[in-house]
């Protein structure tokens, strides 16, 4: 019996090894992946760790540290991603079940468990994680093309900043700006407009590592962060990034061809000046890009900050 889908990351938080081994096989046997904890305590640790599993199976009675413990300090923490617990327990009375459930537990099994009712609600949980896992990603991305939104891309760039800082690596960031965005809507109407903005999401993809990410900023603004890049490299990137953008071919409506598509872009650096916060880093991009702007467009400037 297959549950389909992603790999899910399962915890099995018993002490009972017979148990252990019983919930273990069922589970691998399913096609998802265990994670084994002896106590509560154990599991505690487990799931507060950052790439822990998102759905626990958790006994009641346990050394250290109760089942019951174990849900009420996961429901405490907030601004987490959500943990799907289901308590598994041999006390059948109505009461028990209650307590259960309002500790902060989603889903209970009495112990001996039936295999296809055990399976069922491993199902249920798998789905509610998911749905969790999809609103969340459409919370953090932009509808329209798909890339990081700009507070989602912020988050991020700060995360890799102190990443970089801390090994002593640089980080450098491109700020572009679609070249005369405005008449592609007034010419051509906004589901071209669309189009475009699609078009160049798509080849600012293309032309950068899979270490490197990209985020609507706002408008027909983009940024691309370039983890361990100085900005001498990252010019090069961007010079390749703006040829692919101006290789862009699109048709109105009519099949016509709509005139080339350009873009201005702007490139700082942590090195040099001190860029070391998002703030910074930001703003000498930016900074670059409006002298882009100012001498003509469709070119790449390097901030001042790094010449």
């Amino acid at each position: 019996m297959q549950l389909g889908g992603k790999i899910l990351k399962v915890l099995i938080a018993e002490d009972s090894k017979y148990y252990q081994r019983i919930l273990q096989t069922t589970l691998e046997g399913w096609g998802l992946e265990v994670e084994l904890a002896c106590n509560g305590e154990q599991a505690w640790k487990i799931l507060q760790r950052e790439d822990g599993p998102k759905l626990a199976i958790v006994d009641w009675v346990m050394p250290k540290m109760t089942g019951i413990e174990v849900c009420e300090r996961v429901r405490e923490r907030l601004n987490e991603s959500y943990i799907y617990i289901i308590l598994l327990t041999s006390n059948s009375g109505k009461d028990d079940v209650i307590r259960g459930l309002e500790a902060g537990a989603d889903d209970y099994i009495i112990k001996p468990f039936n295999e296809l009712e055990f399976k069922f609600r491993i199902k249920n949980g798998k789905r509610i994680i998911d749905l969790e896992n999809r609103i969340m990603q459409l919370a953090l991305t932009d509808y329209l093309t798909g890339l990081l939104n700009r507070r989602a891309y912020i988050e991020r760039v700060e995360a890799e900043l102190e990443r970089n800082l801390q090994a002593g690596q640089p980080v450098s960031l491109i700020m572009l700006d679609i070249d005369n965005f405005k008449k592609f809507n007034d010419n051509f109407g906004h589901l071209i407009g669309d189009k475009v903005l699609q078009n160049v999401a798509n080849q600012l993809g293309i032309g950068v590592r899979k270490q490197d990410f990209i985020g609507r900023y706002g408008g027909e603004e983009f940024s691309v962060c370039l983890p361990e890049i100085d900005s001498k490299q990252a010019s090069i990137i961007a010079e390749r990034l703006r040829m692919g953008i101006k290789s862009i071919v699109l048709k109105d409506s009519d099949g016509n061809l709509i005139p080339y598509i350009t873009a201005s872009f702007g490139v700082s650096s942590t090195v040099g000046e001190g860029n070391s916060t998002v703030e910074r880093l930001i703003k000498t991009a930016d900074d670059a890009l409006y002298i882009a702007k100012g001498s003509g467009k469709n070119r790449v400037v390097i901030s001042r900050a790094e010449e």
